[in-house]
C-alpha cells in the first residue's frame, strides 16, 4: 500500500469515527435552552434543599441556646433531648398535613406577640 492509500484510509477512518449533524438554528437554540433549563432546575433544587437545611438548623438550634440560657441552665442536659424529640416529632406531624400552619401561626401571634406574614 502507497503513501496516497495509506492517508485515504485514514482519512475514511477519522471520517466514520466523528458523526456530523446537520441542524436548523431553532433546533440549536432548543436543544441549548433544554440543557441550560435541566441545568437551572438542578441549581434551583440545590439551592431549595440548602436553605432547608439552614432553616431546620436554626429551627433546632436556636431555640436550645435560648432554653439552655435563659429556661433551664442547671437542667438542660435532661430536658433538651426530650424537646428535641418533640420539635421533630411536630415537624414530621407538619410534614405529613397533622398540623395546620395557619393556626401554629395564629398561635405564635396571640401567645409570643410574633406575626409571620409573606412579603410581597
Amino acid at each position: 500500500m502507497g503513501r496516497a492509500e495509506i492517508r485515504r484510509t485514514r482519512k475514511n477512518e477519522k471520517k466514520a469515527k466523528t458523526a456530523t449533524y446537520n441542524l436548523t438554528k431553532a433546533q440549536l437554540d432548543a436543544m441549548v435552552r433544554e440543557k441550560i433549563g435541566d441545568e437551572l432546575e438542578e441549581v434551583r433544587q440545590q439551592a431549595t434543599d440548602d436553605a432547608v437545611n439552614t432553616a431546620m438548623i436554626l429551627l433546632l438550634t436556636l431555640p436550645l441556646e435560648v432554653l439552655m440560657d435563659h429556661y433551664w441552665p442547671k437542667s438542660y442536659e435532661k430536658r433538651i433531648p426530650k424537646f428535641t424529640a418533640h420539635v421533630l416529632e411536630y415537624y414530621e406531624r407538619w410534614q405529613n398535613g397533622e398540623l395546620d400552619m395557619d393556626k401554629m401561626k395564629q398561635d405564635l401571634w396571640e401567645y409570643g406577640g410574633v406575626r409571620l406574614e409573606k412579603s410581597g
